[in-house]
């Protein structure tokens, strides 16, 4: 109870984190004066990003505690992995230090709204997942941002998924969800923009059902 006495206060401190950022964005100061507008990112929001599963391993090559991220996926990477990123050019994704780089109301969210285990995961359906997009390699160290020549050839294997039409899905997908996010109003955490989100979806299949039946259609399912 304690502990979720905890999460509770540190998501207060984060919104309060979040609102303040949003609204400092919004100041002439933040849009003109180039040289004060380097905001890091918040400390209350930071706990959060830390707590979210599997983001205590480097989304593409499970080395620990990684420090960069691929705001565009949501998901923390380690240092040779965010060069592999920046490699793939920002239309691709967007990286950032987590802890040394400036950082914007939205970017807070996506990652905030992403997290590595379900990139994973969301990768682990399409085949996309690090074990299948090459052969597992044991000389991977994930106790320390180092890899042998071995794992590089491993590493731009795993980071050519993120040039495919599942992963371009993906990213749609999370930027639009941050968006719809963003414009609802004073951040209320994972837990309740996910069930505002699936409640969302209900009602739109819900009314897809009834526009069919009204029209004589065949109700059919579609898995992306």
């Amino acid at each position: 109870q304690s502990q979720s006495q905890s999460q509770s206060e540190n998501l207060k401190t984060a919104v309060l984190e979040l609102e303040e950022l949003r609204r400092w964005e919004e100041t002439k100061e933040a849009q003109y004066n180039s040289c004060t507008g380097h905001r890091r990112f918040p400390p209350a929001c930071l706990n959060l990003l830390k707590n979210i599963s599997g983001n205590f391993f480097c989304v593409d090559c499970e080395a620990s505690n990684p420090q960069w991220a691929t705001v565009t996926y949501g998901g923390l990477i380690c240092l040779q992995c965010s060069g592999k990123h920046r490699q793939l050019g920002v239309q691709m994704s967007v990286v950032r230090s987590i802890t040394m780089d400036s950082w914007t109301h939205k970017n807070v969210l996506a990652m905030l709204e992403g997290g590595n285990k379900q990139l994973g995961d969301f990768f682990s359906r399409h085949g996309l997942s690090s074990s299948e997009t090459h052969s597992h390699s044991p000389t991977i160290n994930t106790s320390a941002h180092t890899h042998s020549s071995h794992d590089d050839s491993n590493v731009n294997a795993i980071v050519d998924r993120y040039q495919t039409n599942a992963a371009l899905f993906y990213k749609k997908n999370l930027s639009d969800h941050v968006d719809r996010v963003e414009k609802s109003g004073e951040y209320k955490g994972r837990d309740h923009s996910r069930k505002k989100n699936q409640k969302n979806k209900n009602s739109s299949n819900r009314r897809g059902r009834k526009q069919l039946r009204a029209e004589g259609g065949k109700e059919v399912e579609v898995k992306v």
